[in-house]
């Protein structure tokens, strides 16, 4: 979360509109998914791209030209993108860009659809998050058991806030991917095994 001019904004949430009238802003307002969704217009094309957003509702035929290649350079370069890009009017873009913007000739056409529009990304978005979040979740198991070696489920599960029976889940995702950790029946906790066992044990040899 950041605070801007005093309102806390939640970016990954955030709904930009780039050349809208004041009433379209308003009708995308009514159709969020959710009271956690934020729905910004933006004088300036700029901040579509200086900040995340979960989706962008941009007029093209209210870009400059330069602009609009801003556009097509900036999302070409970053592709695959995380947000849902709506892009109103004729847009002359690339076929890369072209399979990942919606594309409508009219607001009009876009508020017929516009709640699916919006809960799409909205769906979109969460996903992205549970991932991010299940990752971050893996690493800081990893970390832990680096460089406390022997902590226990249990403590591992307080510091996240987890299951124990999750924390499992993650340690064992982790070894399926290839990390080394071994459960220490003595100390009853964690640690990062040593490979080269397997090699001075005669495991791999010839």
């Amino acid at each position: 979360m950041m605070t801007i001019n005093g309102l806390s904004k939640n970016w990954a949430r955030l709904i930009q509109c780039f050349g809208l009238t004041d009433d379209q802003v308003k009708e995308v307002e009514k159709n969020v998914p959710t009271g956690s969704c934020e729905v910004m217009k933006v004088d300036c094309f700029t901040d579509i791209i200086a900040m995340p957003q979960m989706v962008a509702i941009v007029v093209w035929d209210e870009m400059s030209e330069i602009d609009k290649g801003s556009f097509e350079e900036f999302f070409t370069e970053i592709s695959p993108f995380p947000e849902t890009l709506v892009v109103i009017g004729n847009a002359d873009l690339n076929s890369e860009l072209k399979r990942q913007v919606q594309e409508y000739d009219s607001y009009e056409s876009l508020a017929q659809n516009l709640k699916y529009v919006l809960l799409g990304a909205y769906k979109k978005t969460k996903k992205n998050e549970n991932f991010s979040s299940n990752l971050a979740n893996a690493l800081f198991i990893l970390k832990e058991i680096k460089n406390r070696p022997y902590i226990t489920t249990r403590q591992l599960a307080d510091a996240l806030e987890l299951s124990p029976r999750t924390v499992q889940r993650y340690i064992e995702t982790l070894r399926v991917a290839g990390e080394w950790i071994d459960y220490d029946m003595s100390h009853k906790g964690w640690k990062l095994g040593a490979c080269e066992s397997f090699f001075t044990e005669g495991v791999w040899e010839d």
